[in-house]
């Protein structure tokens, strides 16, 4: 073993209920008589593996020789984290991936939604084809077994129904543009995904898997996880009060060390603050018989990457969840610390005029969202780590498209005075723990919307339609004169004024009836009776005369940029013609 190499950083992700919470539980649990002795470390948001333990789990199993990283850091933040969430400088807090899929249900959304994220952060991954002890055919082992070894005792046809379930995953992972196989297949992990069943109940390809995460960080991130001999680097998971400590920040040390009394910076609310390190805490290995009881903490002088720790600090309850937390080496390098922390507390720099609203718990999340609203081409006008408030409501409110007043928000609680403003200001508030039902939501919403103003604008905007006066139906000559007409392009609506072929005005449309029933409308082909006021018959209009809806130049300007039928188009440029007999550039 190497003492120039730090565990590599591992993370969790993919879709609800394929057994991420129960695979990280047997991790630990399979190894908690270890913890007892300093096998196994349960820090706060994180469970460490030494490699030692990793040899004795594997031991009989797999080959565990040649192993040069400590062990593997395992993040075990609260399920609503994702993977996305968690950043540290320059990108994923996580060094390496396992992405967990239930080996019956395949690809579901968020499994999708979990390797586009691996995918946008270049994060090399494995799979961890979990519930293989659902397959028919499975058989329970009677104590620690290789896979092979349980292969065998399973038989072929288990064996058979497994590959084929192998494959369809890594059919739907080529789909995505990764290169898979069974990880025991593979021969070049830098050009295909390894796909790693397991049984998280009864145990069975945990020693693999471990293996397969211990071998893939050295072979190919050593560079990454040499240790840095400067200042240290943290990740501030989220805040917390311990009792006889007071408030805390739950870190993830991913880079040097972290010693007491150090000045660091961390990202705030509003901008990075300095602070010193009062106290670095961790929790103290369980002993027999203490389940149940208060959770104790060990005080620590320093502690070293990559680990999860409580640590104290005046003002850390200001520290934005999400953020990062650096030491300062002297005071010409704060300045420089404090700007690197600015820029890495505004992940969305693209902001619009007209956008939606985002607001997410965490900076790691905020970006996530972000990246997500850009993949959508979904714009930008404001964002926000924190609940969402009225103010955030009010900003939304102004923008000028009516389809980006909405607030997407992860993972954020919406306040009281966010919910009156929101309905008195007509925003729409989507808020949800997982992005992309967020995005689903807010995109159909918008759908939704788009019609329905599409249908008010026709209502109330001018749109071209031409009539024709049926010869055999003058029911009234003036005041106002009644005629048959039959639409012959576009939609005749009343309280339209109408004018002749000559651009001359001939009166305003004041009812329509059709079949003795007045109407607000009529579409292309048919015949109604219609009241004009202003027209006289044998003046103004007669039989057979084709009049169109009048249209003023600038909403001429206007329908050009419109969503018009075919039918309103051809309209439209019969009546520019006819205006431009006059006016040669008219509507330019």
């Amino acid at each position: 073993m190497s003492a120039s190499l730090r565990p590599p950083i591992v993370s969790l992700l993919g879709h609800v209920d394929h057994g991420k919470t129960t695979l990280l539980d047997r991790i630990a649990g399979s190894i908690r008589a270890e913890r007892e002795a300093g096998g196994i470390t349960q820090h706060i948001g994180a469970i460490e593996v030494p490699v030692a333990t990793v040899h004795k789990i594997s031991h009989g199993i797999v080959s565990t020789e040649g192993f040069q990283v400590p062990g593997l850091l395992f993040i075990d933040t609260p399920g609503h984290r994702s993977f996305e969430t968690m950043r540290r400088r320059g990108g994923a807090l996580a060094d390496l991936a396992v992405l967990v899929v239930d080996i019956k249900e395949g690809f579901m959304p968020q499994t999708r939604e979990s390797v586009q994220i691996l995918r946008h952060e270049k994060t090399p991954f494995v799979v961890a084809l979990t519930k293989i002890d659902l397959i028919p055919g499975w058989r329970k082992p009677s104590g620690p077994v290789s896979l092979a070894d349980q292969f065998q005792r399973c038989g072929p046809e288990y064996v058979r129904a497994l590959d084929e379930r192998t494959y369809s995953v890594a059919e739907q992972l080529d789909q995505m543009g990764f290169s898979a196989d069974r990880y025991d297949r593979v021969s070049d992990f830098s050009r295909n995904v390894g796909l790693s069943p397991v049984s998280a109940r009864s145990g069975v390809g945990v020693a693999e898997l471990l293996a397969l995460l211990v071998g893939l960080a050295q072979r190919f991130l050593k560079s990454e996880l040499k240790v840095a001999t400067g200042g240290g680097e943290a990740t501030i998971l989220e805040r917390s009060d311990q009792r006889g400590i007071g408030p805390v920040g739950n870190v993830i040390v991913y880079r040097g060390r972290l010693k007491v009394g150090d000045e660091v910076i961390a990202n705030g609310r509003r901008e990075p603050f300095a602070t010193k390190i009062r106290g670095l805490y961790r929790p103290a290995p369980p002993t027999r018989g203490a389940a149940g009881k208060t959770i104790r903490l060990v005080s620590l002088d320093e502690v070293e990457a990559a680990a999860g720790v409580y640590l104290s600090a005046p003002g850390i309850e200001e520290a934005m969840p999400g953020g990062l937390l650096k030491v300062v080496s002297d005071a010409k390098d704060r300045e420089a610390v404090i700007a690197a922390l600015q820029s890495e507390s505004q992940p969305v720099a693209d902001l619009a005029e007209t956008g939606v609203g985002l607001a997410a718990d965490t900076l790691g999340g905020l970006e996530a969202l972000a990246f997500e609203c850009r993949t959508e081409k979904i714009p930008i006008h404001s964002a926000e780590v924190g609940p969402v408030g009225r103010p955030t409501v009010v900003r939304v409110a102004d923008v000028k498209d009516p389809t980006h007043r909405a607030v997407l928000a992860f993972h954020v609680p919406v306040l009281a005075d966010a919910v009156d403003e929101a309905t008195r200001a007509d925003v729409r508030v989507f808020r949800g723990e997982v992005m992309y039902r967020i995005l689903e939501e807010y995109l159909a919403w918008r759908t939704e919307r788009t019609s329905a103003l599409d249908v008010q604008r026709r209502l109330e905007t001018v749109h071209p339609a031409k009539i024709r006066v049926l010869p055999d139906f003058i029911f009234r000559a003036s005041k106002p004169a009644i005629v048959g007409v039959k639409v012959v392009s576009g939609t005749l609506r009343a309280g339209v004024r109408v004018m002749n072929s000559k651009g001359e005005e001939v009166g305003l449309v004041k009812a329509l009836q059709h079949d003795g029933t007045s109407v607000a409308r009529a579409e292309e082909g048919t015949e109604l009776a219609v009241s004009i006021d202003g027209a006289v018959v044998g003046r103004n209009v007669a039989g057979g005369d084709t009049l169109y809806v009048l249209i003023t130049e600038g909403t001429a300007r206007a329908l050009r940029g419109a969503t018009l039928t075919p039918a309103e188009t051809a309209v439209l440029d019969e009546v520019v013609r006819i205006r431009r007999q006059t006016a040669p550039f008219w509507g330019q």
